[in-house]
């Protein structure tokens, strides 16, 4: 439940006090003052925008909502337990306010993005991968995304683009931060670790998808109601953006532009993502429409026209991704590879496969989609001599690959371990 204190000029506090019985208000006060009437009401989390909306033609009514749930209780004591089980979603007129009231200084915005941005670069320019979790919990990355999103669903153009402005800022700042350390310390080609984030996997769309769904959720919910911390789901989002912004800084610096394409892929995949899937929670679950308390001003058009938008991104990007094989997709074409050379070793005599390993290259040669394909052999019972053993499987799995529709280019290294 909410807590709110209405003041309102001496003779409207009844008034108030009825509205909120309507709502099934409970501990309802009404006291005097020098200056008029004061009013405590509390209320159920959903019923605060309804009760608002009754209240909202006191002109000269001042309100104080506190966003902390309050537990209630009142007779009989044995209906206790379902006295303080309210978890029932935000209020759309806290949801809306409280998206605005995290619109802070830039100062802040650009000072969390720069050491988001420092420490991402640090972990991917030593392969450490556990900076790119502290980056992500640094970077202020979930709050413009979430922003825009409530924006988009109360359709307040204004609001939008200026989460919009404000999204685009703190990633810029943590691109640039990235360049300016790689070309301070001249770095002159990409890490194993900035490769490997590199590659994009053909469910590369369901994670902003899921990111955007958990980031406003927890937001929708009931704190009690939330069994995810709000720092968790702030790092979700940022873990869908951090690494990319950081490896678009980086390769642009030696001129990596395969890297480059990669890391725009993945930012304007999961901008996209976030926006389309946290707008419709926003709306769906969170009933924060162009017509709720106080923002009554918003525009359908823009609400519709932001999920246009977000939709026609998502397709033309997976559109691309799909079509360009294997640019694209080398994560999941890694692993179906691998899975082709292990299907493909079972049905050798003779041979034991002790370990199949497929990857891509960091980069592609003239004409080549190069994946190195990593296989160790125990011979058993074949009398064939290494050598041969290494051609005939070779060209086994070559045509294995090739039969697919990969687009690959094999390269192998095999050892006959003894």
């Amino acid at each position: 439940m909410r807590k709110l204190t209405i003041k309102v000029p001496a003779g409207r506090g009844e008034e108030v006090v009825e509205k909120a019985k309507e709502l099934d208000g409970k501990n309802l006060l009404l006291q005097e003052t020098d200056s008029g009437e004061l009013v405590t009401v509390y209320l159920s989390n959903m019923q605060v925008s309804k009760f608002i909306e009754r209240i909202h033609h006191i002109e000269s009514a001042e309100i104080n909502l506190i966003p902390r749930g309050v537990i209630t209780l009142y007779p009989p004591q044995g209906d206790a337990p379902d006295q303080v089980s309210d978890v029932t979603y935000r209020s759309p007129f806290e949801i809306f306010l409280g998206g605005i009231q995290s619109v802070g200084s830039k100062v802040g915005l650009v000072g969390y993005a720069a050491a988001g941005g420092i420490i991402a670069w640090i972990g991917l320019y030593t392969n450490t991968s556990y900076l790119l979790v502290a980056a992500m919990l640094v970077a202020p990355f979930a709050g413009p995304a979430m922003n825009a999103a409530i924006a988009a669903a109360s359709g307040k153009n204004g609001l939008l683009w200026k989460s919009l402005g404000r999204y685009f800022l703190s990633i810029g700042t943590a691109v640039v931060i990235a360049a300016l350390l790689s070309w301070l310390v001249g770095q002159k080609h990409a890490t194993t670790l900035m490769v490997d984030i590199s590659h994009i996997s053909q469910l590369a769309i369901l994670l902003p998808l899921v990111a955007g769904f958990a980031g406003a959720i927890n937001l929708v919910q009931s704190e009690r109601d939330s069994l995810v911390s709000g720092a968790s789901v702030g790092m979700l989002v940022a873990a869908s953006l951090a690494p990319p912004a950081a490896i678009i800084g980086m390769a642009a610096t030696f001129g990596d532009w395969q890297l480059v394409r990669s890391g725009l892929f993945l930012l304007i995949l999961q901008l996209a993502g976030i926006q389309l899937s946290a707008a419709l929670v926003f709306r769906i679950l969170g009933k924060v429409t162009t017509k709720g308390v106080r923002f009554s001003d918003g525009k359908e058009l823009v609400f519709k026209g932001s999920l246009l938008m977000s939709t026609i991104i998502l397709v033309a990007l997976l559109y691309w991704q799909f079509e360009e094989k294997p640019s694209l997709q080398k994560s999941s074409l890694s692993t179906l590879v691998t899975e082709v050379m292990r299907s493909a070793l079972e049905t050798v005599e003779g041979v034991e496969a002790i370990e199949a390993n497929a990857r891509f290259t960091r980069g592609t040669l003239p004409d080549r989609n190069s994946v190195v394909c990593d296989v160790q052999l125990l011979k058993t019972t074949t009398t064939l001599g290494d050598e041969e053993l290494k051609e005939r499987i070779a060209s086994m799995l070559r045509d294995s690959i090739k039969h697919r529709d990969y687009n690959a280019d094999p390269l192998f290294n095999i050892t006959v371990l003894k």
